[in-house]
């Protein structure tokens, strides 16, 4: 399965109707960008911000980490971009030497890279050097030369670089984990991003901004009937359900759904031939929103610690792993909602698409026996109010993104 630009069809649960019955479901075809929508970049517009988000995806893939870690590099590298361009052109409209806007994304990249993974540094610095090879070469860049935009961006990148070692992500979890009825069991200690929701945000106030209502009490009715749902698609699970749970757990690549939906913004953008700052913003603005939900997200696990289906109900089987945090709510509805309601914001034409995506992340999580419906619902709301959020606090005109 290609993860760029298809999105495997499928029959999908009809999430968040009242009115149906917990099993019912109607067949939703989610529609592939046409190949018009998927031609290449133009020669001439291929952005150093979109080459770095690929190759942020690749370090991450051969080093790991868990998926609101992914969407925190995505975040810091796709801010750095968009502020170095920013700060380029303004040196640019100062009179000063001409700088490269690709040369300030490029360099702004490599660096917070390389304070994250020192291990990179060789593959950081021959990819590198290859943008400055190929960057001069194009019609777009004879305004400004490479290495002028690179000393901009190096610079801009200190400052990120710094912002966010005080972000609160490295700070380790000192609390306990509650015990009784209802609430989650750790599948090993200490529990997996325990701390997140105390993380700084980029755009929400505070972690708990958009923190879900209370889920369904134990054992009430609700509860059951949700539970009933998962326990029937275990026992029932069809080999088109069982590869659209495998394909949203591991089958779209490394990073998360940070990086799903990251490498399908660089497609979109593609098709409009974005310069260097259209493409730069929208990827800033994308991260940002996926960042933070994955903070509001966590913040809901650890505050609610809500058990998981599999605990409920021990019959409950799990093809694809079980994570080592709660169940309320989705971390993959929160995250995909998110990145599909910013991209809708951006490029309006793939809203049906987007939102089929998201539809089909969601139900993924239940026939993998990890999410009750109800998590999959408070995590889309959640999503798409910080997507929301997003895109009215974007960065207007040429202003960068202020590190405060």
């Amino acid at each position: 399965m290609r993860t760029s630009l298809l999105i495997v069809v499928a029959a999908l649960g009809v999430a968040g109707c009242t009115d149906a019955p917990p099993n019912s479901s109607r067949s939703i075809v989610a529609p592939e960008l046409s190949s018009r929508d998927a031609q290449p970049n133009a020669a001439d517009r291929v952005t150093a911000s979109a080459l770095w988000n690929k190759r942020t995806r690749a370090i991450i893939g051969r080093r790991g980490g868990s998926s609101p870690n992914a969407a925190r590099t995505f975040a810091l590298v796709s801010v750095a971009q968009y502020d170095a361009v920013i700060a380029a052109e303004a040196a640019n409209e100062r009179g000063h030497a001409g700088a490269s806007e690709a040369g300030a994304a490029a360099a702004a990249s490599a660096a917070v890279l390389e304070s994250l993974y020192p291990v990179e540094q060789s593959f950081i610095n021959g990819q590198l050097a290859s943008d400055a090879a190929y960057f001069p070469t194009l019609p777009s860049e004879h305004k400004g030369t490479f290495d002028a935009g690179a000393a901009i961006g190096r610079q801009v990148a200190a400052a990120v670089i710094s912002y966010a070692a005080t972000d609160g992500s490295k700070t380790p979890w000192t609390g306990t984990v509650p015990a009784g009825p209802g609430l989650w069991i750790p599948e090993s200690m200490p529990p997996q991003d325990a701390n997140w929701g105390s993380v700084r945000p980029w755009l929400m106030s505070s972690g708990d901004q958009f923190r879900p209502a209370p889920p369904p009490a134990f054992g009430s009715p609700q509860f059951l009937t949700d539970l009933g749902e998962v326990r029937f698609d275990s026992d029932n699970r069809t080999p088109e359900q069982l590869a659209i749970a495998q394909f949203w757990a591991t089958g779209y690549g490394p990073g998360g759904p940070a990086g799903f939906f990251g490498t399908l913004a660089d497609s979109l953008a593609g098709t409009q031939h974005m310069n260097e700052r259209r493409a730069s913003r929208m990827l800033a603005v994308l991260h940002m929103a996926i960042m933070d939900a994955s903070i509001g997200c966590y913040d809901g696990k650890y505050f609610y610690w809500y058990i998981r289906p599999y605990q409920a109900d021990r019959a409950i089987t799990t093809p694809v792993g079980r994570p080592n945090f709660p169940s309320y709510p989705s971390a993959h509805s929160c995250l995909s909602s998110s990145a599909a309601g910013v991209l809708s914001g951006f490029f309006p034409a793939a809203k049906d698409t987007l939102q089929a995506m998201v539809q089909q992340a969601g139900v993924a999580r239940i026939y993998a026996g990890l999410h009750y419906r109800f998590d999959v619902v408070a995590g889309q709301t959640l999503g798409f109010s910080v997507a929301n959020l997003a895109l009215q606090r974007a960065p207007k005109g040429h202003k960068p993104i202020p590190l405060e």
